[in-house]
């Protein structure tokens, strides 16, 4: 294997198989991000804990291992070192693939993402990072999910982790402006995972959000807000149907 010292994540082949090489990289919360968590309590804007990179591999490294180990649809990993890992190959990236998508392929897949993301919170597991550029479909449709560097603090509330989780891939699919029935995605969630009551939870959420969604119709305010009110005002807009 040749180094590649450069990149951050690299594939190799061995034996017919594909094999991506992870190095580290050190996570953590700008402040400001912790500032407008507190005073919104947007679930995107929950702070991550600090690792350095060499803690941040260890720490994804040996979460993959245990999901691996409870059956879950997470990437094998075949060996770890100071600083980095190997695993083995899930596929394509769903975010690319779904922009080429017809629609019916692409809700396939997001029923898989659904599911997907369901078995890690019925096994008592968050993700952390579950925008949709973190899931992968491979050549069998089969949908896996990647990146579980992201951490916090000791003591966090799962429930509360899991629902960012939800929040972020959907909060991610609208940003890239992925069309599909949005209420019938939560609904599919919350049936599968278990999690019936973040319906409730979005919609608190909503009713705090509400007094800037109003100002988002507004050009020139709207500019000012800048474009994660925006996407919100969308997400919003689509689970009311």
């Amino acid at each position: 294997m040749r180094a590649q010292p450069e990149k951050e994540i690299f594939s190799v082949e061995h034996a017919g198989e594909r094999y991506w090489i992870k190095k580290g990289r050190p996570t953590g919360s700008k402040r400001v991000h912790a500032l407008g968590y507190r005073l919104t309590g947007l679930p995107f804007l929950r702070p991550v804990e600090r690792k350095t990179a060499e803690e941040a591999a260890a720490f994804e490294a040996q979460k993959l291992r245990r999901l691996h180990l409870l059956g879950l649809p997470v990437p094998e990993v075949i060996w770890s070192g100071e600083g980095c890992f190997a695993m083995r190959d899930t596929g394509e990236g769903l975010s690319g693939r779904l922009k080429r998508a017809d629609r019916v392929t692409g809700d396939r897949w997001l029923s898989g993402v659904v599911e997907a993301l369901s078995a890690l919170h019925r096994h008592g597991e968050y993700h952390g990072a579950s925008q949709i550029r973190n899931f992968t479909v491979d050549s069998e449709q089969n949908v896996s999910v990647i990146d579980f560097e992201e951490s916090f603090e000791e003591g966090a509330d799962l429930k509360a982790l899991q629902f960012r989780d939800l929040f972020l891939l959907l909060y991610s699919l609208i940003r890239q402006k992925h069309e599909t029935d949005y209420p019938a995605l939560l609904a599919e969630y919350m049936e599968r995972s278990g999690n019936r009551d973040f319906a409730g939870e979005l919609a608190a959420l909503y009713r705090r959000f509400r007094p800037v969604a109003a100002l988002v119709s507004v050009e020139g305010v709207r500019r000012r807000l800048g474009s994660d009110a925006e996407i919100l005002h969308r997400l919003f807009e689509s689970l009311r149907g």
